[in-house]
Formats: structure tokens, C-alpha cells, sequence
């Protein structure tokens, strides 16, 4: 009896050993914290994982979902060797397999979103004997289409883009106007002679200077043809004055 019993300790021993030698790896699986998708339009639930061991063709994928308004979690794809999408529930005919589990990808792709599919989806991977390891989780947020946001997006970019344009353009208007208006006052000056300037002058009987000018359309003698009649004027009678002295 003795002996029998050294004998079942020495085997209860050799299992511990054993079972300290021997560990199971776990496998490392990771997804997108959050997902935004648009109703009516597509999204992708990318699950990533890795192994220690080969993939092999018993590797499994599970698709669970839970609404954020509560209720049961339940499974929406299983992949062993293909793709087994969900034959009822709120994403029949609507889930699509992504991934290449020889790459290490499970992902999967949600179409036609409703705003009844936000919630949170998680990726569980098996691949014997990596069997154990964390969960992750996907936060699915799903919004309608913003017409307004869109709308509003396209004015701000053209505002940004024309609107310089715009404000550029004028002023090169305003400056090449402002620079044509010099020049035709500059020719305008280069043109009119002196003479031309005094012409408008219009003298008093006993001045030598202008009293005023007149800007009427029929303009009176210039100043310097008036002055030039004068000085032939007083000419004339100082000239018959000693002429008559004479006789």
C-alpha cells in the first residue's frame, strides 16, 4: 500500500511538471475604437489579430452586436473556412466578409447603414490552440446625410478660393483706372501751351494784370494778344501826337 501510494504521488508530481511546461499562447485581436457612417452608405469593422502558431483551417471568427439601447448580444457572422453572415435579424443580407484571416484580417463591411445599427460589435479569433485573449470592441455611430453641412462646406471653400480672387481683381481695376486717368492728365498738361492757359484772362481798361478768368465756350482774346492790342494802341497816339507837333 505504501509503495502504491509513493507511486501516486510520484505521477501527481510528474502532472505538475508537466502542466507547468505546457501554456496556451493568447492571441492578440485589435479594432477600431470608433466607426461614423452615414445612412444608406457602407462601413468597415476592421478586426485585426495575430498568432504564435501557424494559421491553420481551424481558425474561427465570431461577429458579435449589441444596440445601444440595450438588449441581448448577439452573433451576426461566423467564419470557419468561409463566411456564415447572420440568416435573420436586422443585418440579413446586409453583412459582407473582408477579411483574409491569412493576413491576419477578419474584418467585415456593414451596407446600407440605418440609424438602428449603431451600437457596439465585437471580434472574437480562435486559432487552436491560441484560443484565449482580449475582446475588443467597435463603436458604431450612424448620422444622417447633412445636406446644410455639405452645402455650407462648398461656400466656405469657394469664399476662400473667389473671394481674394475677387478683392485682387478690383484693386488692379481701381489702380489701372486711377494710373489712366494720370496719364491722360499728364497729356492734357503736355499739350496746352502757355499761351492757350492765358487765354481765358480777361483784363480791366486801366490793369496790366488779369482781374478774372472766364471759362465760357466763346473765350474773349487771350491775354497776351489784349496786352500786344494795347501796346499798338498807345503806339498809334503817341505816334500822331508828334506828328502834329511837327506841323
Amino acid at each position: 500500500m505504501e509503495e502504491r501510494g509513493r507511486t501516486g504521488a510520484r505521477s501527481r508530481l510528474l502532472l505538475l511538471l508537466l502542466a507547468g511546461f505546457i501554456s496556451v499562447d493568447c492571441i492578440d485581436i485589435r479594432m477600431d475604437s470608433e466607426v461614423y457612417g452615414i445612412v444608406g452608405e457602407s462601413a468597415k469593422l476592421w478586426c485585426g489579430f495575430s498568432s504564435r502558431d501557424r494559421i491553420s483551417d481551424l481558425v474561427t471568427v465570431d461577429w458579435s452586436y449589441r444596440s445601444l439601447t440595450g438588449g441581448p448580444t448577439v452573433t451576426i457572422m461566423h467564419y470557419q473556412g468561409k463566411p456564415y453572415p447572420t440568416l435573420g435579424g436586422p443585418f440579413k443580407d446586409r453583412i459582407t466578409w473582408e477579411g483574409n484571416v491569412n493576413r491576419g484580417d477578419a474584418s467585415i463591411v456593414l451596407e446600407d447603414l440605418k440609424l438602428t445599427d449603431n451600437g457596439t460589435f465585437s471580434c472574437v479569433v480562435r486559432n487552436p490552440p491560441d484560443v484565449h485573449g482580449d475582446v475588443p470592441q467597435t463603436k458604431l455611430t450612424v448620422t444622417l446625410k447633412s445636406v446644410s453641412f455639405k452645402f455650407n462646406t462648398v461656400i466656405l471653400l469657394s469664399s476662400l478660393v473667389f473671394i481674394p480672387s475677387a478683392l485682387v481683381a478690383v484693386i488692379l481695376l481701381i489702380r489701372m483706372k486711377k494710373a489712366i486717368q494720370r496719364d491722360r492728365a499728364r497729356d492734357q498738361k503736355l499739350k496746352k501751351s502757355s499761351i492757350e492757359e492765358s487765354q481765358d484772362c480777361v483784363y480791366d481798361e486801366n490793369a496790366t494784370a488779369p482781374v478774372h478768368c472766364d471759362s465760357s465756350s466763346e473765350k474773349p482774346p487771350g491775354c497776351m494778344m489784349r496786352l500786344c492790342l494795347r501796346c499798338a494802341d498807345d503806339y498809334d497816339d503817341d505816334y500822331r501826337g508828334e506828328t502834329r507837333n511837327l506841323v
